[in-house]
This record gives C-alpha cells, structure tokens and sequence, in this order.
C-alpha cells in the first residue's frame, strides 16, 4: 500500500511497519482515524503514539455506548424460572397472586384492581403469615358447608409459596412445623371426595376414532389432528401438556420400533434430559399410531407446498383400513418447519395455523369427540388418555416398571392409586377365592 500525503488509512493491528503515523492525535470532533505516511521508518516512540491514540478510541467508543447490560443476573434469572416447565411456573404465579390478595386484606369474592397487589412482597414470608393464609383459605365457603378450595388445591398454594421463597433463596416456610401441622390438619378435617378422570380404555378408544371422519374435506385438518391427538395421548400415556409441548422435530420414524417421539420436559422430567416414548407400530390400522403419524404429517405438508388443492388429495385417501405407516414421510424437500408445533391449532376455515394447542384444548377434544360417539363426556378429560392406557396395561399384565417405563412416574406407589380406582380387582386377593 503506497498512500499519498495526506490519504486516510486506518490503522489495523496488522498495518504494514513501512507506515507512519503522523504524530497528531484524532479529531475529537470527527473522531477521523490517524493518517499515515509511507516510506519512513516507525520508531518505537511513534509505535507507543499509535497505540495510546487507538486504545484511546476505543474507550471512548465504549463509553459511548454505556455499561453493558447484566447478561449473567439476567440469565441466572430466566434459568431460575425455566427449572421448572412453564406451565407449572404459570400455575405457582397464579396461585402466588391468591397469597398477594390474602395479604393485601382481600377476600377470596372481592373484586380488585391487579396494581393494589402489584407491590406486595410473597417472600419472605414468616410461618405464622403462610400458615394463617393456608387455614384461611380451608375455612372459605361458597356455600354453608361446601368448601371452596380442596386440600390439594391449598397443598398447591404452598408448593407455590416454597418455590417462590426457594428461587430467592430464603427457606420454604412448608418445612416449618407450624406449618406442616397446618396442612396435615387441613387433609384430615373431612377430606371431600377426590373426583378423578374416567379412563378412555381400549374398546371407548377405538369407538372414538371409529366416529371420526378422516375424508371430510371442511374438517379434516381438525379431524386428522385430533385422531392423532388422542391416539398418541392413549399409546404414549402423555399428560395434555407434555403433548402439546412437542415439536415437528421431536418426531422420528424408526424402522421396526415406531415413532420415537423425544421428550423436552414433563412433569418428572424438568430437565429436558427425559428418556423418549415410543409409540409403536399397531397391527390393526385403526389404532396403529406410525400410521396417525404419517397422516398427519402428510396433510400439514400438502396444506405448506400444495394449499387447499393438495390437502383435497391427502384426504381422499385417508382410510383408516390399511397401513400406510410403511410410505413414510415426504420427500426432504417437502418437509415441514423442525420448530413448529406438531401439534397446532386449526382455523375456522379448516386450515392448520402456526400457533400451538393448549393443553387445556386437549380436555375439550377428548370431551367432544366422546360426546360423538354417543356417549355422556361427563367425568372425561385430557387426563382420560393417561388413565386409560395404564387401566389397559395393568389389565394386561403389565408390571410396574413396564408401565413407569412409558408413563415416566418415578414411584411406583402413584400406580396404586390407579390401581384402586379403575382396576380394584388387580392384585387383589378376592380372585383367589373361588365363588
């Protein structure tokens, strides 16, 4: 580089030694960079001149642009929330709001407005507050002698209140005696009936799918996904948000095995770190999930590449008395987005969206597509699908690791409760005897 007199050349920490600055510090007004002369030789004098004048840009550049944002604190802080799923840390703050309104002198009927609560402090909190709130809210009627609030509702009040305290590092009031004497008093003093979901057992699971018409053309976006929806909900055992929680690329299909479906986080399972549920092939093709898989998939991507004309095609062949399970997906060039929602929500003109399914909308599509058979919906929820897997397995023979294995319990005790209430007769020693 052979610059004129007087040509503007920036100085870069691997700018030729033959150059020489001219010893003149930067237009503090411009903020020009240095000019250089060529042809002589730079002293180490001249070097140091450089050097000061560049690191001294550079502070200015730096100051210009003020402190650095708290990227650490700010990180440490989503990582604090994201430890559990988010639908639970959306469950403890509302459930740490009801502290708030306690504390703030509401009643559980009065209407506020959300700032008079917005600067009240949930942690810390003394034993004696946390455990005065508990009793409180296990006193509160709607009616004389109807409760409110259940046990487990106020149980989860206070697993909101550990947690809040926890993630600011204060110890959680629920360890206190006073406290856990508190809770402990509230399950024993007439514990109402627990209501649990109606089991979707195989033979109400195939009639199910069986009222679902998969060729319908104004429905069948709806009716694909929601064939998928319950199928996959009854094979994997899922709760309704792990369900709705899965990505297009959580999806693989693996020879001989099924769909192998990985797992982000689940309740058990807050790391992300869970093992995957499988969904194998079925030899009927009514219940074959690779087969509700493939079906799926195809129609989001006829609806991506080919619109309304290509989702006509897809679901004139969508017979559910063959397997198709065997075609396999599209083409690579024909492939959906790996970050969207396996399963989404529909429009009401039929069409796939881009938004994902809650998981209180999978309640409802078991609830409707039970009412279609014929059947009272009463009793049946998103939870049916889970319930009604282990019923079967249990019926079946299965042990208890088998079923923990796709369910994703970690104690076998939460089985027994499963056990009592839609299988009695398992295990039981009444069928010994012979009657």
């Amino acid at each position: 580089m052979n610059g004129e007199p007087g040509e503007d050349v920036v100085l870069a920490s691997d700018a030729r030694d033959d150059l020489v600055p001219e010893l003149i510090a930067d237009d503090r007004l411009t903020r020009r960079p240095l000019r250089a002369v060529s042809g002589k030789a730079m002293t180490a004098e001249q070097r140091a001149a450089a050097e000061r004048s560049r690191t001294a840009a550079a502070v200015r550049r730096a100051a210009a642009r003020g402190p650095r944002p708290p990227v650490v604190a700010k990180t440490a802080e989503q990582l604090a929330l994201e430890a559990k799923s988010e639908s639970t840390v959306r469950a403890y703050q509302s459930d740490l709001r009801q502290f708030a309104r306690w504390l703030a002198g509401f009643k559980d009927d009065e209407v506020h407005d959300p700032a008079d609560i917005a600067d009240v402090r949930t942690a810390p909190r003394t034993p004696k507050e946390v455990a005065d709130f508990l009793a409180a809210k296990a006193a509160s009627e709607v009616a004389p002698g109807v409760r409110r609030y259940a046990p487990s509702t106020i149980a989860r009040y206070l697993a909101a209140i550990n947690w809040e305290h926890e993630r600011r590092h204060f110890d959680p009031p629920g360890k206190h005696p006073r406290v856990r004497d508190t809770m402990r008093g509230i399950r024993r003093d007439d514990p109402p009936p627990i209501r649990r979901a109606a089991p979707l057992t195989l033979k109400l699971l195939q009639r199910t799918l069986r009222a679902i018409d998969l060729t319908n053309f104004e429905r069948g976006a709806i009716n694909t996904r929601d064939y998928a929806l319950i199928l996959f909900g009854f094979v994997g055992a899922f709760r309704e948000s792990e369900l709705v929680a899965t990505d297009v690329s959580d999806y693989r299909l693996v020879p001989d095995e099924g769909v192998r479906i990985r797992m982000r986080r689940s309740k058990t399972q807050q790391d992300g770190d869970g093992p995957p549920k499988v969904i194998r092939f079925g030899s009927n093709p009514l219940t074959c999930g690779p087969c509700a898989f493939v079906r799926l998939y195809r129609l989001q991507v006829a609806q991506r590449h080919h619109g309304e004309s290509g989702m006509f095609v897809a679901l004139k062949d969508a017979a559910t008395d063959v397997h198709i399970c065997d075609e396999g997906l599209p083409p690579h060039e024909e492939r959906l987005d790996p970050a969207a929602p396996f399963f989404p929500s529909v429009s009401k003109w039929g069409l796939f969206r881009e938004t994902r399914l809650t998981p209180t909308a999978v309640g409802k599509v078991v609830q409707s597509r039970i009412r279609k058979t014929g059947l009272d919906a009463a009793g049946f929820s998103g939870h049916s699908m889970r319930a009604g897997f282990i019923t079967e397995a249990r019926n079946a023979g299965a042990t208890d690791d088998e079923i923990m294995n796709q369910t994703g319990h970690n104690s076998a005790a939460t089985l027994r409760i499963y056990d009592r209430e839609y299988t009695p007769l398992v295990r039981n020693a009444s069928t010994r005897i012979k009657l």
